[in-house]
């Protein structure tokens, strides 16, 4: 659809151009985009540009960023109307950097703007654009990166398959990018084309309402392993779907190392629709934990994930692990049934532990006597 100038004498259609006919090259675009990424993406940090940090290849992506929820963010450019494969590309460098931890993200910065013979701290950028003081409260998110192409136009193979990784829980959109001529300089249209922002909202409910009719069905079955817990999580909303897919893989690292049998139960009640991950200890039917991952009609907590605390078991499998993990969590006190949504990393690290200490791994010394009339332990 053209652009018009709005004068005096009515609507007046602004000439198109092309990157080509005007000289335009990839790496124009990138110098700019890279100064001002909001004109991709409001809230995008620019972290390295070139970034090839890794052997056996000699490729590199245009520009990494970070978004406004601290997700790893690969951009790929480019100037055709076909966007010339570069979901593809895209998805090679996303599965590169998905182990980028947060010195790894600090330092590709710091490189960064040496080369730009920038002097800003690398370090002080990224926790301030993450909105922290202190690396230990930082959260990265780099198990899934997302993915923006940005290109003058996407051919219709590019777009079915980008249509189809997003059915399959991939974060991708596609950025169109459009030139037309303004007297002495151009103007730049930047359109986000999928996902259509107006219809986001619209294709999250339709998820969830998948998602709840075939909850309905499963309601009070207990499925053995994690896969059927792994499928919920592209019914989530976008912003939950990496921590859920980090408790999904930490979970299910503890089950191959032997510390836990995994199962999923579908909830009833009050909570209709929410999908839990059980952690259970040998040979009993309890868990230190179990995760949750909350979703269809019950709104309150729709889409978040949360870790629920069964401190009888702690008390009496792993008892020394207690204080590790309670140092990490606030309020600091794990309580029989309590939950929490904030699940950083030196969490999960303290509950691996806590596993181990279970299986007889760690010393473990004999609980205190709780004495008569103390509650059995909650099956989880």
């Amino acid at each position: 659809m053209p652009l018009y100038r709005w004068d005096d004498n009515g609507l007046q259609a602004v000439p198109s151009a092309t990157f080509e006919v005007e000289g335009i090259q990839e790496a124009d675009l990138q110098r700019l985009l890279r100064d001002q990424p909001e004109a991709l993406e409001e809230g995008l940090f620019v972290i390295a540009e070139e970034y090839s940090n890794w052997q056996g290849s000699g490729r590199s992506i245009d520009l990494l960023a970070l978004d406004g929820e601290g997700n790893l963010v690969v951009i790929e450019l480019k100037r055709t109307q076909t966007g010339d494969h570069s979901e593809l590309q895209a998805i090679r460098y996303a599965a590169m950097v998905a182990n980028m931890t947060l010195e790894q993200a600090i330092e590709a910065h710091r490189g960064y703007l040496v080369r730009r013979g920038r002097e800003e701290d690398a370090r002080i950028q990224v926790l301030d654009h993450l909105r922290v003081a202190d690396e230990s409260d930082a959260e990265l998110h780099a198990e899934r990166p997302r993915i923006i192409l940005a290109s003058a136009g996407f051919s219709t193979e590019l777009t079915t398959s980008v249509l189809w990784l997003r059915d399959g829980g991939m974060d991708i959109s596609c950025v169109r990018l459009r030139l037309y001529q303004s007297g002495d300089g151009m103007l730049l249209d930047t359109s986000q084309i999928i996902p259509l922002p107006e219809a986001s909202d619209y294709l999250v409910k339709i998820r969830e309402r998948e998602f709840v009719e075939r909850n309905q069905r499963r309601k009070g079955q207990l499925t053995p392993g994690a896969e059927a817990f792994k499928e919920t999580i592209s019914a989530s909303p976008v912003e939950s779907q990496a921590m859920l897919v980090r408790l999904h893989e930490w979970a299910t690292s503890l089950e191959n190392e032997g510390l836990c049998r995994l199962a999923t139960y579908f909830g009833t009640g009050v909570s209709e629709g929410e999908t839990s991950l059980l952690m259970r200890l040998e040979p009993e039917k309890a868990g230190l934990v179990c995760f949750y991952n909350y979703q269809g009609k019950t709104r309150t907590y729709s889409g978040n994930a949360r870790i629920q605390f069964f401190r009888s078991v702690f008390e009496r499998r792993a008892p020394n692990s207690i204080s590790a993990v309670e140092s990490h969590i606030s309020p600091k006190q794990i309580g029989q049934g309590n939950w929490i949504g904030d699940i950083s990393v030196a969490l999960l690290d303290a509950l691996t532990d806590a596993y181990r200490e279970a299986n007889g791994l760690l010393p473990t010394t004999p609980p205190p006597d709780s004495g008569p009339g103390s509650p059995p332990p909650v099956e989880c």
